[in-house]
């Protein structure tokens, strides 16, 4: 470059002279010579980004190229560890090395034999994981604003807990009209659930519909449906194989909704509740006991109120009456909305869990019956209704009722009524020890409705009594398990601690006979409860020599080893949803148990829609049924056609009933809303 500058500059000189120095000449040759000194920073500018894309390109190839063998590292890292030219100048004979590689060869090559020695062979088993922290309860559920996520996420709760309470400004909770008290007829128990938002998946209204029929079918004035459908051609065998004969107690069945899921809502959002509406249950709106935030003071004296409004404005927000001093104090540091976001992100579906406990409310009825979706009634519960009603004092009776006898079982006084039946959650239980804190079963609680329980509930809620930092939970005893915060944490909370001594009888059932899961009484390796096992090789966990209720033999609670003969309730949990045409836990011991449950889900469900199918009568009801006026059913041939359609599902047809064409939500076949009606 410096040699071709001087050449010039020479030539440029010599020519000088000649031109007998004119100003024409001189004006020329300075304009010449500032147009190459440019030219030539240019030129030396375009070398220096080819240079640097000729790099870049090198490191890029050299990352991603796979040597296969145990050669030092080299181009893009060793040009960035520095070294100067001689660095550089490897750099650029790898690359050249690396392109005569990559042209075409004969198949195998002495890289690919080395490649061959130095392979990892692929073990045909699954090694067993090694244990993992589990993260602490309270860094997982706690609420501090440190981060934007959760301060958009508090926005975002007092949104909704405002909307929730506003609606409540012009709408009143419907009231229930007593049921009728002849003494020609039975008892009238209410069966509960709670529809809290309208989600995507609507096999959950699947479920909703499927458990009804299983209330029906096990419930006073039920005709078995072989007696139903002499004249119509189904086939039996594909019904369910347990209950279905009827029970001594009728039904009403109630579903508390959520405002975000009200049918009153014309779009989407509450097509689940109207549909639900159709088909026999009974929608009731029922408001918090105690907002979740308090209501703007100015918003809520503006205009008129119902009476639930002002009721909502009068009993201020959750933790309101937070004692300043112990245990379930603040703690100094603490921010003042933690509980309430803690309560707001517990469990399944966070404050809305709290609708539960309008359960109480319904004094109309001397039982009141409380059944998530994914729950299945397989035989009728007529003794333990009958034992809770002081009406049945036999022994034999007593004791063959499936009573829980575990070190925090209580004794049971059966010379009166009782008040709640429940199971526990010992899946749930962190340190798993005789004295450990657990949760009530959020799926499942029977109990005598009060209205003065139902108060003492709202008391709770304004108290907040709920220990932070550290995590103990309701009276700085009940919390350190799933749903703490709020239905399952409360509940035990209320009846062991809160109630006057004495005043209440409660009994805990056997959890593998009532709302069964097919759990594993023993603590697993995984992290997470998990089914038994069969090979812990291959599923990479095994059991502990643990139990999860603190006992040293807990055989007796094997519940994923109880055949669906034996139970009397089940609950979707381990087994997965029937809508999610669960696989039922391959590998393990409860894969019978879960499979014969799962084939009973969807027994109910064809022995449903073949009830719908059956032909009317002048007065629009089902033929033979004396329980329910069906409103609405299966009666336009296209519809008929759809619902065999729907039947033709290839998994396992012994088990799946047709509904399912594989594993997964999206196996699924969904129902068939009833004619006039779009689900």
């Amino acid at each position: 470059m410096r040699q071709r500058r001087a050449v010039d500059d020479e030539s440029l000189s010599s020519s000088t002279p000649q031109r007998n120095g004119a100003a024409a000449s001189t004006s020329t040759s300075s304009s010449r010579r500032q147009f190459q000194n440019f030219d030539l920073w240019a030129a030396s500018l375009c070398l220096l980004v080819c240079l640097v894309l000729q790099l870049e390109l090198l490191g890029y190839k050299l990352f991603i190229s796979d040597n296969g063998d145990d050669s030092p590292a080299h181009g893009v890292e060793t040009v960035l560890s520095g070294g100067g030219k001689e660095k550089l100048m490897m750099a650029v004979s790898s690359d050249k090395q690396q392109q005569q590689k990559d042209q075409p060869k004969p198949p195998l090559q002495l890289h690919d034999k080395e490649k061959e020695a130095h392979k990892v062979p692929i073990p045909n088993k699954q090694p067993t994981p090694v244990k993992q922290p589990t993260p602490d309860l309270e860094s997982l559920l706690s609420y501090e604003p440190t981060k934007r996520i959760k301060k958009s996420r508090l926005k975002k709760a007092i949104g909704e807990s405002y909307k929730n309470s506003f609606f409540w400004k012009v709408f009143e909770p419907e009231k229930i009209a007593p049921p009728n008290s002849s003494d020609d007829l039975p008892p009238e128990i209410a069966y509960v659930t709670t529809l809290t938002k309208c989600g995507r998946h609507r096999g959950s209204i699947d479920g909703a519909a499927v458990l009804l029929h299983s209330i029906r079918r096990n419930s006073y004035g039920w005709i078995p449906m072989q007696s139903q459908s002499d004249s119509v051609d189904f086939d039996s065998s594909l019904w369910p194989k347990y209950g279905g004969k009827g029970g001594k107690y009728r039904y009403k069945a109630y579903v508390i909704v959520d405002p975000q899921a009200s049918p009153t809502i014309k779009d989407k959002h509450g097509d689940c509740a109207r549909f639900m509406q159709s088909i026999g249950w009974t929608v009731l709106h029922r408001p918090p006991l105690v907002p979740l935030f308090e209501i703007p003071t100015g918003e809520a004296s503006s205009g008129q109120s119902s009476a639930s409004f002002d009721e909502l404005v009068k009993a201020g927000y959750i933790g309101v009456q937070r004692p300043n001093t112990g245990d379930t104090a603040r703690r100094p540091g603490e921010h003042p909305n933690k509980l309430r976001m803690l309560m707001y992100n517990d469990g399944c579906c966070g404050d809305t869990e709290l609708l539960k406990l309008h359960t109480y409310g319904l004094v109309g009825h001397e039982l009141a019956v409380h059944l998530d979706f994914d729950s299945l009634i397989l035989r009728p519960m007529d003794d333990l209704f009958d034992v809770m009603l002081g009406k049945q004092k036999d022994d034999k009776v007593v004791e063959s009722l499936s009573i829980a006898k575990l070190p925090q079982s209580k004794p049971v006084d059966f010379s009166r009524p009782i008040d709640a039946a429940f199971t526990r959650d010992y899946n749930s239980v962190k340190s798993p020890s005789p004295k450990s804190p657990v949760g009530y079963q959020g799926g499942f609680l029977i109990v005598r409705p009060s209205l003065t329980v139902l108060e003492r509930y709202r008391k709770i809620l304004q108290r907040g009594e709920f220990s932070l930092n550290p995590r103990k939970g309701w009276g700085n005893k009940h919390g350190g398990f799933y749903g703490d915060a709020t239905f399952q944490g409360i509940v035990p909370y209320y009846y062991e601690d809160v109630a006057p001594p004495g005043e209440h009888n409660e009994l805990e059932l056997d959890r593998c006979i009532y709302n069964q899961m097919a759990d594993n009484p023993r603590k697993s390796t995984h992290k997470f409860p998990r089914a038994t096992p069969l090979d812990p090789q291959v599923m990479g966990y095994s059991d502990k020599n643990k139990c999860r209720d603190g006992r040293k033999d807990c055989r007796d609670t094997d519940c994923q080893r109880t055949h669906p003969k034996d139970s009397i309730t089940t609950h979707f949990t381990f087994c997965n949803k029937p809508w999610d045409c669960s696989s039922g836990l391959p590998g393990t011991v409860a894969l019978d148990t879960c499979l014969g449950l799962l084939s009973e889900w969807y027994g109910v469900r064809r022995e449903l829609e073949d009830w719908w199918l059956l032909p009317r009568n002048e007065a629009g009801e089902a033929t033979n049924d004396v329980s329910f006026s069906q409103r609405s059913f299966y009666w336009n041939q296209r519809t008929i056609d759809r619902v065999q359609q729907k039947r033709q599902g290839s998994l396992q047809p012994d088990v799946y009933k047709g509904y399912c064409d594989g594993i997964g939500e999206s196996g699924y076949r969904n129902m068939m809303g009833p004619d006039g009606l779009k689900k």
